[in-house]
């Protein structure tokens, strides 16, 4: 492991340098920049773009060809957004974020969270994950973790976890679930986005969008084993700053029926993503791995 002031990391340093100037910019004018940034990335990374149009060809057929590459564009300019936010999310002042957003519906979180029972919060991969995260933190940053993606460059892993750890109570990585399950038994909120299709861990079939779709079934596990309320949240971007609505707890979540479970949160994301599709992170490979027998959908 090379210190992390080798010169490999050097270029990641300097990348953080320019999110922590970005954010200090004007809202409007950040958001300006980031889309051209997914403009300009929507030219340069053509594979992400085949793959973002294949799957919203996937998830959205009864869309016409030039409504989804309306989409498309869409995407990648919030995608490029997410750069600053980024930045925002981690450097911003508490009072900056709150004039930027609204946060409805902490009646639901607060409840379970007043009867000792710890929180499962699930969120899709909206662009603006980072920022919404800070925004639910402001709320609730003592009792929140997050489970996240370890990162394989050593200074964007500690870059990140230190961002990540400024506004919430602990960050959890996809190895250190005895931890996630222990917050969650003390009480915890913990935040998890379920909705990629992961290569570690055990994974089942379950209907996205009307396809089988390789879904880990670590949403169930956590919420059974971390005797936990399962929650989720809705967020969207708009042009003076942020929405973020938490919603209900889903009664009958866990059960013990982990295909079930993840059939009902796979369809609660998918909900969730049609609210705002346009917004959504298309550019992963969410049907990568097919049922036995069945072609790649991406060839």
């Amino acid at each position: 492991m090379q210190p992390l002031w080798h010169p490999r990391f050097w270029p990641t340093w300097f990348g953080f340098g320019l999110l922590y100037l970005w954010q200090l910019l004007p809202w409007r004018w950040s958001m300006w920049l980031g889309a051209r940034l997914g403009g300009l990335l929507r030219r340069v990374l053509k594979s992400r773009v085949k793959i973002a149009r294949r799957n919203i060809e996937l998830c959205f057929p009864e869309l016409g060809a030039t409504e989804r590459e309306t989409m498309l564009r869409g995407s990648f300019a919030s995608a490029g957004c997410m750069v600053p936010e980024a930045g925002l999310a981690w450097y911003g002042s508490a009072a900056r974020i709150a004039r930027l957003s609204t946060l409805t519906g902490t009646e639901h979180l607060d409840e379970a969270l007043a009867e000792g029972q710890g929180v499962l919060l699930l969120a899709a991969h909206f662009t603006t994950l980072e920022i919404v995260g800070r925004i639910v933190c402001q709320h609730h940053r003592e009792s929140k973790g997050v489970l996240y993606r370890e990162h394989r460059n050593e200074a964007l892993e500690y870059l990140v976890r230190r961002g990540r750890g400024g506004y919430s109570g602990a960050c959890f990585n996809r190895q250190q679930t005895r931890g996630a399950v222990r917050h969650l038994r003390k009480g915890g909120l913990l935040w998890y986005a379920p909705d990629q299709d992961y290569e570690r861990g055990q994974s089942i079939f379950a209907p996205f969008f009307g396809r089988p779709a390789s879904t880990s079934v670590s949403a169930h596990q956590l919420a059974a084993m971390g005797r936990a309320r399962v929650l989720t949240l809705r967020q969207r971007r708009h042009r003076n700053g942020y929405e973020v609505v938490l919603e209900p707890a889903l009664e009958g979540l866990p059960s013990d029926d982990a295909l079930a479970d993840m059939t009902r949160i796979n369809g609660e994301m998918e909900r969730i993503i049609r609210d705002c599709p346009e917004q959504y992170m298309w550019l992963h490979r969410r049907f990568k791995n097919r049922p036995p027998g069945e072609p790649s959908v991406y060839d």
